[in-house]
């Protein structure tokens, strides 16, 4: 978000604020306070509850609530209805193009009780009207492949507008190993609906597929980045149960090759509909991506020619540096240009 950013910006690239929290697993409620300074954030909190047999309690006044279950099975009362909710194995138990994930959407001027074993994530943002409890579960929602080939990832929409809402826009993404996401970079940080973006602050709350052994030296990995091509160009190492603040700008990250990533991403924003808009100057990726489609439905084991792909090019504005970077990544998808 506009305001966001240019409060932070600098002050991130200082590093004198780190959105970058590594989370232990051991603390129990709000995280990312927006109302704290340190917190790079003005809507948008997030937290977890490490849940135990004890009730938590909280009243939500003027705010509204997402909570996504990350493992356990739980009961919640909102407003004396009652809603059982688990997640069994965790977010990568069913394996690639596949989701176990679930939401609960809790209202304004609303009261919970939760109860279980496991850990709940939760988003919290002004609401901006009221509106009844939602439960989305996990025989319901449905998976988007999106992008291609080293930026191709599943996207699993949970909570919006369009569905429960007011303001909060939640939801997960899986990224294979060495894959990107956020690709082509986009932004939503200013209010301008003729331009095809809106101001939304975001969180991530990263998780990967890899079961802790007593001899990792360094474990899973992957890179988050944070940049708006003036004041804050950074980049962050992040790890299983990294949580990572986004005021504004392009914010893509990319999985290491030794795991699959799964990041849960939660956006807030002053009464917008989420509009993201790609850079220009990286847009031709989704010509790419048509590209592959297309190639597809032509592909002969004896490889490509030369004259093939100068054909395949043709419907595309592709400079002769683009053409280069199309062929490095055909050769990674099996096809030899001769």
């Amino acid at each position: 978000m506009e305001s966001t950013l240019k409060k932070y910006a600098a002050r991130i690239e200082r590093n004198e604020v780190n959105p970058h929290i590594r989370y232990g697993g051991k603390t129990s409620g709000l995280i990312l306070d927006p109302l704290r300074e340190e917190a790079p954030l003005e809507l948008l909190g997030f937290g977890i509850y490490q849940l135990s047999s004890r009730f938590i309690t909280k009243e939500t006044r003027g705010k509204e609530i997402v909570l996504v279950p990350q493992e356990g099975e739980f009961e919640a009362e909102v407003n004396g209805i009652r809603f059982s909710i688990k997640r069994t194995g965790g977010p990568f138990s069913l394996g690639v193009r596949k989701s176990n994930a679930s939401a609960l959407y809790i209202p304004c001027n609303s009261k919970l009780r939760i109860q279980g074993n496991g850990e709940v994530a939760f988003f919290e943002a002004p609401a901006l009207k009221e509106k009844p409890p939602f439960y989305l579960s996990s025989q319901e929602v449905e998976p988007v492949s999106r992008g291609d080939w080293i930026w191709r990832r599943d996207v699993t929409p949970l909570i919006s507008p369009k569905n429960a809402s007011s303001n909060l826009v939640i939801g997960e993404t899986y990224s294979p190993p060495g894959f990107w996401s956020g690709t082509p970079l986009h932004l939503h940080d200013k209010d301008q609906p003729s331009s095809g973006e809106s101001g939304h602050e975001e969180v991530y709350y990263h998780r990967f597929n890899w079961k802790k052994g007593t001899k990792d030296q360094i474990g899973p990995y992957g890179v988050q980045m944070l940049m708006d091509g003036k004041k804050l160009m950074k980049a962050f190492l992040i790890g299983d149960r990294s949580i990572f603040a986004i005021p504004g700008g392009c914010h893509p990250v990319v999985a290491s090759p030794v795991s699959e990533l799964i990041y849960l991403w939660g956006l807030a924003g002053r009464g917008k509909e989420l509009m993201m808009r790609d850079l220009p100057e990286f847009t031709y990726l989704k010509s790419f991506e048509e590209f592959f489609k297309n190639l597809e439905e032509t592909r002969k084991k004896n490889g490509l020619s030369q004259e093939k792909f100068k054909t395949l090019c043709a419907p595309y504005s592709f400079t002769e540096e683009q053409k280069v970077l199309l062929a490095a990544m055909l050769k990674e998808k099996g096809y030899e240009i001769d």
